[in-house]
């Protein structure tokens, strides 16, 4: 890809090399999210830097089988996003968020 992912939202490049193996990535997908999140500054908000991400690296896996581990790195990456804007919208989990 010719727009590579900036470092403050993907340090070790390890989203972006993982999309660039496109069908030989091996996965798993929930590993490789969790590392990336730890490789975030402490302050990085990571919700909408995953929403950037899935939006820039989506084409690159389109064709793949949807339990692909690739595939599975995208959609944990959108669920990322997602809870993300749940959040910023208010809405609590758990007991304490229900009324």
């Amino acid at each position: 890809m010719n727009d590579p992912a900036p470092a403050q939202h993907d340090p070790k490049r390890l989203i972006e090399q993982a999309f660039e193996m496109g069908d030989e990535f091996p996965g798993p997908a929930e590993d490789l999210l969790l590392s990336w999140i730890l490789s975030l500054p402490a302050d990085a908000d990571a919700p909408a830097i995953a929403a950037v991400l899935a939006e820039r690296h989506r084409a690159q896996v389109a064709h793949l089988g949807e339990k692909h581990p690739a595939r599975r790195l995208l959609a944990l990456l959108e669920q990322t996003a997602t809870a993300g804007a749940a959040r910023a919208q208010g809405r609590r989990g758990g007991r304490r968020g229900k009324t």
